[in-house]
C-alpha cells in the first residue's frame, strides 16, 4: 500500500491542476465576454449615468433585453448587440457633426441630418475589437415640386458612422425601412447598408400633396414599430389666370391668382413680380402661405410677355401671354360712338344740318371715353361705372360718351 502513495498524490495534484486551468480559462472567457464599453463612445451624446435598453441579438433576432446604465453596459463576445439611449431620431449634436464633418467632408448643414437612436456593436470574428457604429440620414433634399413631374420630391441619403475608429464594414449588412402614409412613394422602401461613412444609400420620396412637412417612419431590427420624423416641404409658389391673350396697347387688364402650395402657415412672404412687358398692379404683397391673394396684368404694346414672381422662400412658374392689336376693342368703340351720335343728332330739336359732322365727332369721343376708362382707368362721364372689357361694354361706354358728348365730361377715377 505504501508503493501505492506517490500515483495517488499524484493524481490528486493533476486533479487540482486540471480544475486551476479550467477555473483560469473560464474566468479568462468571463471577462472577453463582459468588456465595458468604452465612454469614448458615447461620451458626446450619452450622459454616462443614463439608463439604456440593450438588445442582444442571436441568428437575426432579438434574444434578450435588459436595462442597464449606459457606463454598465458588458459587451458579448460573439453576440450582436444594439443600445437604444432614446425613443425618438434625434438631430446630430454638434461634437458628432464636427466629427463626421471633418472626416467625410460633409457639406450639408447639421440641423438637415438626423441620428437613429441606436448604437450597434457587432463583435468581429477572430478580432478583439467589435466594430460600433450608428446608423445616420441626412436630408439631401426637402420637399421641392418638380414642374415637369407635377409632384413633390425629396431625397435621403443613409449611411452607418463608425463609432469605433475604424470603416472595416460591419459583418452583415444592416437593415432600414422607411414607410409613409403621407407619401405616395418611396424607393427604395427596404435599405442593407453594407459598409461605413460614405457613399450614402439614396432614397428617393414623392408626394402629390404635402403642407409644411411629411412624416416617415424608420424602422431598424430593434424597433419593429419604427421611429417617427418629418420631412420638411419647401412651399411651391402658383401664379395662375384663366387668360394668356390680352388686347394689347394697354387696353386690357386681367387678374392673376397667387398663392402657396405645401404650407399652411399663418406667416407672410414678400413676393415680388416681374413682366417682359406690361403693369402688375402692385408689384410687390406680403403673401400669407395659407391664404390666395389677387393681383392685376395690363397689357402694354403688342406680342409676347412673361410673367413670374419672386420671393426668398420659393419662385413661382411663369405665365407667358400674348398682347394682340385690339381690333374687337376698336370696332366696339367705333360702333357704340355711331350709334351713340347718331341717337343724339336724331333725338335733337334744333335745326338738323348736316349728319357727317357731329358723327364723325361721335365716334371720335366715343373712342376717347372708352380709351380713357379701359387703359387709363378715368371715367370721364358722370355716371358711376364698372365695366369689364368686353364688347358689349365697350359699345355701350362709346356710345355713352357719344350721347352725352363732351359737356358731361368729368375728370373722376371709375
Amino acid at each position: 500500500m505504501k508503493k501505492r502513495a506517490p500515483t495517488f498524490n499524484r493524481v490528486t495534484r493533476n486533479r487540482f491542476l486540471s480544475a486551476g486551468v479550467l477555473t483560469l480559462t473560464c474566468s479568462i472567457a468571463a471577462s472577453q465576454s463582459l468588456k465595458t464599453l468604452k465612454p469614448a463612445i458615447y461620451n458626446d451624446f450619452i450622459n454616462p449615468s443614463k439608463i439604456v435598453s440593450i438588445k442582444t441579438f442571436e441568428d437575426g433576432k432579438i434574444k434578450d433585453t435588459a436595462s442597464v446604465a449606459i457606463n454598465n453596459v458588458r459587451l458579448a463576445a460573439d453576440k450582436k448587440q444594439v443600445i437604444t439611449y432614446d425613443k425618438r431620431i434625434l438631430t446630430i449634436n454638434n461634437a458628432s457633426y464636427q466629427k463626421i464633418k471633418s472626416a467625410l467632408h460633409l457639406t450639408v448643414p447639421a440641423q438637415d441630418i438626423k441620428i437613429i437612436p441606436e448604437i450597434h456593436i457587432e463583435p468581429y470574428p477572430g478580432r478583439s475589437e467589435p466594430c460600433i457604429y450608428r446608423v445616420v440620414f441626412s436630408l439631401e433634399q426637402p420637399f421641392r415640386y418638380d414642374d415637369s413631374l407635377k409632384k413633390f420630391n425629396g431625397r435621403l441619403g443613409f449611411f452607418l458612422v463608425g463609432e469605433s475608429g475604424n470603416e472595416t464594414p460591419p459583418p452583415e449588412p444592416v437593415n432600414v425601412e422607411i414607410t409613409s402614409n403621407e407619401i405616395t412613394a418611396i424607393a427604395p422602401e427596404g435599405l442593407k447598408i453594407d459598409h461605413i461613412n460614405i457613399p450614402s444609400v439614396k432614397v428617393q420620396l414623392s408626394a402629390t400633396q404635402v403642407k409644411d412637412s411629411a412624416a416617415i417612419k424608420v424602422i431598424t431590427a430593434s424597433n419593429p414599430e419604427g421611429y417617427t420624423t418629418y420631412i420638411k416641404v419647401t412651399p411651391r409658389l402658383v401664379i395662375s389666370t384663366n387668360q394668356s391673350i390680352l388686347q394689347g396697347l394697354g387696353i386690357e387688364q386681367i387678374p392673376v391668382n397667387l398663392m402657396f402650395e405645401g404650407s399652411g402657415s399663418s406667416d407672410s412672404v414678400t413676393v415680388n413680380f416681374s413682366t417682359q412687358k406690361g403693369a402688375v398692379t402692385p408689384n410687390s404683397v406680403a403673401l400669407r402661405y395659407n391664404k390666395p391673394t389677387t393681383i392685376y396684368l395690363r397689357s402694354d404694346g403688342l406680342g409676347s410677355s412673361k410673367l413670374s414672381a419672386t420671393s426668398t422662400v420659393a419662385d413661382s412658374n411663369e405665365l407667358i401671354f400674348t398682347y394682340v392689336f385690339p381690333w374687337l376693342f376698336l370696332l366696339a368703340a367705333i360702333a357704340g360712338g355711331l350709334i351713340g351720335s347718331l341717337a343724339k343728332y336724331l333725338l335733337a330739336v334744333e335745326n338738323k344740318g348736316s349728319m357727317l359732322k357731329p358723327l364723325i365727332g361721335g365716334i371720335l369721343i366715343g373712342i376717347i371715353g372708352a380709351v380713357a376708362y379701359y387703359g387709363l382707368g378715368v371715367n370721364l362721364l358722370g355716371i358711376s361705372l364698372s365695366a369689364g372689357l368686353n364688347a358689349l361694354a365697350v359699345f355701350a361706354l362709346s356710345a355713352l360718351s357719344a350721347y352725352f358728348g363732351i359737356s358731361l365730361i368729368k375728370l373722376d377715377k371709375k
